[in-house]
């Protein structure tokens, strides 16, 4: 699990650079992938493009099967950035008391889980 601090390949600089000088790369990573955030958008359109793949709907391997496709031998999957929401326990003094207290924290982690419909086969897919 690499943290979204770690450099991956392609870096953020250059992704954010790709999608305010080239026209309509935003627009054609939204009408792609618009369930996910603008960073995922330009993630999966960047490497769906570096790997010659043709950009569609997305999903994770388990839910292609759910839906009656299988992911074709050899694909390799795309990487997101997903929220990680944990619970931290802090010490806080109340009322002259010390309080064992738990707040929610949110950690940015990439992880390799989607595949495009391009790297599936199998029944009829209607988006």
């Amino acid at each position: 699990m690499r943290s979204c601090h770690q450099s991956i390949n392609p870096r953020w600089s250059d992704l954010l650079h790709r999608a305010v000088t080239e026209p309509g790369v935003v627009s054609k990573a939204f009408s792609r992938f618009h369930q996910y955030s603008l960073g995922n958008h330009l993630l999966a359109l960047v490497q769906c493009e570096g790997r010659g793949i043709e950009p569609g709907p997305i999903a994770t391997y388990p839910r292609w099967k759910e839906l009656g496709r299988h992911v074709r031998k050899g694909e390799k999957a795309l990487t997101l950035c997903m929220p990680i929401t944990v619970k931290r326990s802090e010490t806080v003094e109340k009322d002259g008391q010390q309080i064992e207290q738990e707040t929610p924290a949110t950690w940015f982690v990439y992880k390799n889980h989607w595949f495009v419909f391009s790297q599936t086969d199998g029944r009829e897919y209607e988006p």
